[in-house]
């Protein structure tokens, strides 16, 4: 590793203390990947957020699709992990609002229920194609998965 360099204003470079160097510099440090959590079940989602952020990650969560599109219109987050059945704006038409408004976001799409693949289905006739986790997943596989 090189070591860091700067200059104090004189005609002699200084090294800079590696501690220094690491704190400041946003190079060297790791990235916590941010998450949106959607589940129209307060309870799930909240858990979720939860088991993600005292694993690495900064989660946030919210309960319904809208709020999900709505979130993520304001600041892409880095991953979604949503639900596909809730009322309204489903799991799947919120993944595809959201893939417009942020194409670098990565869409893990969770359900317990056999009407998901016609769901997908229709989002992949529309071009949209997403990650599916069955429900219900264990905290241990689904940080597996997402740090994948």
């Amino acid at each position: 590793m090189m070591t860091p360099i700067y200059f104090d204003g004189g005609s002699t470079p200084s090294k800079l203390p590696p501690d220094l160097y690491r704190a400041s510099d946003p190079l060297h440090e790791p990235k916590t990947p941010r998450v949106l959590v959607v589940d129209d079940e307060t309870l799930i989602a909240d858990t979720i957020a939860q088991i993600l952020n005292k694993n690495g990650f900064r989660a946030t969560a919210v309960y319904s699709g809208a709020a999900a599109i709505e979130f993520a219109q304001r600041e892409c987050p880095d991953l979604v992990l949503s639900d596909v059945m809730m009322p309204n704006i489903d799991g799947v038409e919120a993944a595809i609002a959201i893939r417009q408004a942020c194409p670098d976001t990565r869409i893990v799409l969770i359900s317990g229920q056999a009407a998901t693949v016609e769901i997908l289905s229709r989002a992949s006739e529309r071009g949209y194609q997403f990650e599916l986790l069955a429900k219900p997943i264990h905290p241990t596989q689904l940080i597996r998965h997402l740090r994948d």
